[in-house]
């Protein structure tokens, strides 16, 4: 960049970096603090305040997240590839919980945070004490947080009955997971085809990923190279089109 592009278009795209960051951090701080108040403090810790009370402790909220952040990139992610390692690995083990939840009844609320700061701990005891690098750490990362969910899952209360019904209903989930509930209101028939929703999710899978590394091949001039990996995405997204078609667009839109 610095060797070719002329000093106006040189500044615009330094502009575009800045703007870039400055958003993506502000999102960042917004979301980690709609998490804090809203699913957290709101509900378990001052339930009945008044709604200047919350927006004077999401203000205090990102104040601490800023200030922890710098904090973290001063003496932990010194590199932007440590701060991608453990953005990867900070998030393993989440995606399993993520998705069974649409599928298994017993998972809650309690399930998910567990799969959120488990790995806040378990990779960094990875790291620093069995010695382990990026990305052998996805192993422990990934099972340990896996088991920890799992155990909280056990540990903890299910949903309310009354409130998975409701969302049987109006959802009507199918497998195995959601038979206990099925029974409750056999009036409500539940989705068949779990082998195509699998299969949908795993072309989904290779199609956006398709995307990513193909048209990363184009910007490092691999042209053929990126042709055939954005065939591959488009091949995949067309596949979900069909299956989606047989069963119906108004399926998904219910």
């Amino acid at each position: 960049m610095l060797r070719y592009l002329p000093p106006g278009l040189l500044g615009l795209l330094i502009a575009v970096f800045l703007a870039a960051y400055m958003s993506t951090i502000a999102s960042q701080l917004n979301w980690g603090t709609s998490y804090l108040i809203n699913d957290f403090y709101r509900r378990f810790v001052k339930t009945k305040a008044s709604e200047q009370h919350y927006v004077i402790i999401s203000r205090l909220g990102i104040i601490f997240m800023t200030i922890f952040s710098l904090l973290v990139t001063k003496y932990f992610l010194t590199t932007i590839s440590g701060a991608w390692e453990f953005i990867i690995n900070a998030s393993a083990g989440m995606g399993a919980v993520l998705i069974l939840r649409w599928y298994w009844w017993r998972i809650n609320a309690w399930s998910e945070i567990s799969a959120m700061i488990a790995p806040l701990l378990i990779y960094p005891f990875s790291v620093y004490v069995l010695g382990l690098k990026s990305p052998i750490t996805l192993y422990p990362t990934v099972f340990g947080t896996t088991v920890v969910w799992l155990v909280v899952t056990y540990l903890t209360k299910p949903v309310q009955l009354e409130k998975l019904k409701a969302f049987y209903k109006r959802t009507h989930p199918g497998g195995i997971g959601w038979n206990y509930i099925q029974k409750m209101v056999p009036e409500v028939k539940g989705d068949s085809g779990f082998g195509r929703l699998f299969l949908d999710w795993l072309l989904g899978v290779i199609m956006v990923y398709a995307f990513l590394f193909g048209l990363g091949e184009f910007l490092f001039t691999n042209y053929f190279k990126g042709l055939f990996i954005l065939l591959v995405g488009v091949a995949a997204g067309y596949l979900i089109y069909l299956d989606l078609k047989k069963r119906g667009f108004e399926t998904v839109a219910e």
